[in-house]
């Protein structure tokens, strides 16, 4: 009869005491078990060998008093020296900040989330599991997509205005790709062209807002949201995504989503070229799945003085190495005025997608429900005699095909999950080498005072895209918007009047 009190600890789950959030939401991305210890008690100690705390809240000494001599106590302070910023901090953070890249001779500028998260993660990941190897444990997580997968891809198209024609020329290179493209559809640009919505009733189509822009006030953020979601319903759609326009996100747009029972958001102002995960709150993490995409759209070149041939090349460039790397190749780009009158770029990417069996070609829907569905499962490993061990879940589903993958170093063994107990051995594995991340051009954060205009506008939360007559004056900036909103109406009008309506003299 085996002595449970004396039984080996399980070298998984990770028992987190008194840790930063940036390490839950690390450590949930990556697929390894852990349990937040609520009490120091020796029995809920018992969890698991390892004991990972912040040496900011406790001292080495209170942990030691609490754990057995078969624990193995990491502080995770050792993590933030020697860096920058604090790497914790840093997967929390949700400010954004205009970056550039240099891509064929051109400068790309985008705004995106202030920190390169997925570096972070990974360096925090690695320097972890480097920790638990040498103290004997072992590393396994969960894999990243559905067995047996290794990487992901997905066509993201942001509908922002009414051009139909545009779309559909868009739509029929489209076609190849309609199994993993998902759609973000702003409802005032086609919410009334019954046409374009017949056409989305086909594919994955989501919610974009309604008036394209994510305000700083919430209660504008949940007039806009509800009245985007009312007409998508209204249409037969049953939306439970949304895309903030220009990748933008803050707390307010994330409780309405909250509110609305949404499943997913993908926002790169808060995230980009990453794994999903929960935006850390403040004091909880949200119920919204993030979901990352690479943030470069054919815009941005056009922008930077690039044709239809760089589009194409970055993002089959992207897309491959996505790929090769393991990681989701999620891009995106916008039919109107640009894919729509540039088809060849959509039926290049299409044609460079790979069918074979490796990559799962899936709606950003899809993905999110799969990613939720992976994020609650429960499982540790159990050591037994002679060197075997043990998987167990605690409530097996299998609603989707699962793997466990353990990791040395750049080297993964994978095991298939037939049901809740797996046993395996360590010495019977074969392990396969994999690349850790895409070969891709790393964005440079542009720096640089902020400019009288610049505040104001940042201050007024100006734009120009909602009706006049929409807006609120629920606070003095509300108010000042408006009434210069109103000034500038009647100012086009005046200029308008004088010109013609030709507009020329």
């Amino acid at each position: 009869m085996i002595d449970a009190l004396n039984a080996p600890l399980s070298p998984l789950p990770l028992i987190l005491w008194e840790t930063p959030p940036g390490l839950e939401l690390a450590l949930a991305q990556e697929g390894v078990p852990f349990v937040r210890l609520r009490e120091a008690h020796p029995l809920a100690l018992r969890a698991g060998r390892f004991v990972l705390f912040d040496g900011k809240k406790l001292t080495e000494g209170q942990v030691r008093s609490m754990l057995s001599e078969r624990h193995v106590a990491l502080d995770v302070d050792h993590f933030r020296r020697g860096e920058r910023f604090d790497p914790f901090r840093a997967l929390v953070d949700t400010e954004a900040t205009p970056a550039s890249w240099p891509i064929e001779g051109l400068s790309v500028v985008e705004r995106v989330a202030r920190r390169p998260k997925a570096r972070i993660r990974r360096r925090l990941i690695d320097q972890i599991r480097s920790a638990v190897s040498k103290a004997g444990g072992t590393w396994a997580r969960l894999a990243f997509y559905p067995f047996p997968y290794r990487s992901a891809f997905n066509l993201r198209l942001d509908l922002d205005e009414p051009e139909p024609e545009d779309f559909r020329r868009f739509a029929e290179a489209r076609r190849p790709l309609d199994d993993c493209s998902t759609h973000f559809v702003s409802t005032a640009a086609y919410g009334r062209l019954p046409g374009v919505l017949d056409e989305l009733r086909g594919v994955d189509a989501q919610s974009h807002g309604h008036h394209h822009f994510v305000y700083r006030d919430e209660a504008a953020n949940r007039r806009n949201l509800e009245r985007a979601h009312r007409t998508l319903v209204d249409s037969g759609f049953e939306p439970e995504g949304f895309a903030g326009p220009h990748g933008r996100w803050n707390e307010g747009i994330d409780r309405v989503l909250e509110d609305l029972g949404y499943s997913y958001s993908s926002d790169f102002q808060l995230g980009y070229d990453d794994l999903p995960f929960f935006p850390w709150r403040g004091d909880r993490f949200s119920k919204v799945l993030q979901v990352p995409i690479h943030p470069l759209c054919e815009g941005v070149f056009f922008e930077a003085g690039g044709d239809a041939r760089t589009v194409a090349d970055h993002l089959i460039r992207a897309v491959r190495a996505k790929v090769e790397a393991g990681e989701p190749a999620f891009v995106y780009g916008h039919p109107e005025r640009r894919l729509g009158r540039h088809p060849e770029i959509v039926r290049e990417l299409a044609g460079a997608v790979d069918r074979g069996s490796l990559l799962w070609r899936t709606t950003l829907t899809e993905f999110a429900r799969w990613w939720r569905w992976r994020n609650d499962r429960r499982w540790s490993i159990v050591a037994r005699p002679e060197g075997r061990y043990e998987v167990q879940f605690d409530e097996w589903d299998d609603a989707y095909p699962l793997a466990l993958e353990m990791v040395r170093g750049e080297h993964v063994a994978t095991i298939p999950l037939r049901g809740p107990r797996t046993p395996f051995a360590l010495q019977a594995l074969a392990y396969e080498r994999r690349e850790t991340r895409a070969d891709l051009p790393s964005p440079t954060a542009i720096r640089g005072p902020i400019g009288l205009k610049a505040a104001v506008r940042s201050a007024l939360d100006w734009e120009t895209v909602t009706p006049v007559d929409e807006l609120t004056g629920g606070t003095i900036a509300a108010r000042v918007k408006r009434e210069l909103r109103r000034w500038k109406d009647r100012s086009s009008k005046v200029g308008l009047d004088a010109f013609g309506e030709s507009g020329q003299k």
